[in-house]
């Protein structure tokens, strides 16, 4: 893989298109999101160049939709309070970065190097803090771009985490009929227990070391979905 270097070009706050109700700006974290380890969930996804759009369009309708499907996950553009019970829905917004990389597209997909690629993230992992949710734009020499997402783990499981993706994505496409309601009860089903109560170790702890990447599968050991004689 090629090293690359990604320069921010870029960075800004996009807050919900509306604003959230009084009654609903005080998420309550359930006992799950309380022993969740304090991290950034990320997830990378790439898209080829597209002549039917310019980049500057795509990334108006991105921070456009963006802005809209912040007003129905109205927790993801709030602040985790420091006292592990709750989410403080304020409309503060998403964390936003746009970069470029000095480098082709196929650069980085041929042999890809996980700790390379998470130069494409808008913060560290760990870095996560009491900001719920970030995103990046990154825009390559051939015109392609990757768009990457951290959010917080307090805030969402991997099943809201693609709920969340699935909803914005329908809206950048205009496609109203598979936007989901969100339902934000899980504390009633999961409730807090007092901090104290909780282990003090807990979580995720880096730790530094290699990782070994084994080499691609022959083509006679991939799947196949061809009937066996």
């Amino acid at each position: 893989m090629k090293v690359f270097e990604v320069e921010i070009v870029g960075r800004e706050t996009i807050k919900p298109s509306s604003p959230t109700p009084a009654n609903l700006r005080r998420y309550s974290l359930s006992m799950l999101d309380q022993i969740a380890p304090p991290v950034f969930m990320p997830l990378i996804v790439f898209f080829p160049k597209d002549d039917l759009m310019t980049n500057e369009e795509k990334i108006d309708r991105l921070k456009r939709s963006l802005s809209q499907a912040l007003a129905r996950f109205y927790p993801l553009a709030g602040r985790v309070k420091g006292d592990n019970l709750s989410i403080e829905c304020n409309d503060e917004g998403a964390h936003y970065v746009e970069a470029r990389v000095e480098c082709d597209l196929a650069d980085i997909l041929e042999n890809p190097v996980p700790g390379l690629l998470n130069r494409l993230l808008p913060f560290k992992l760990e870095d996560v803090g009491e900001l719920v949710a970030a995103f990046q734009v990154s825009l390559f020499n051939c015109g392609g771009l990757a768009l990457s997402f951290c959010i917080s783990h307090k805030a969402a499981d991997a099943l809201s985490f693609f709920t969340f993706i699935n909803s914005w994505a329908a809206i950048a496409r205009g496609d109203i009929r598979n936007l989901v309601t969100p339902c934000f009860d899980s504390a009633a089903m999961f409730p807090a227990v007092d901090p104290s109560l909780l282990p003090r170790t807990m979580g995720i702890v880096p730790r530094r070391g290699s990782c070994l990447m084994r080499p691609p599968s022959p083509p006679y050991a991939r799947s196949t979905t061809q009937a066996l004689p």
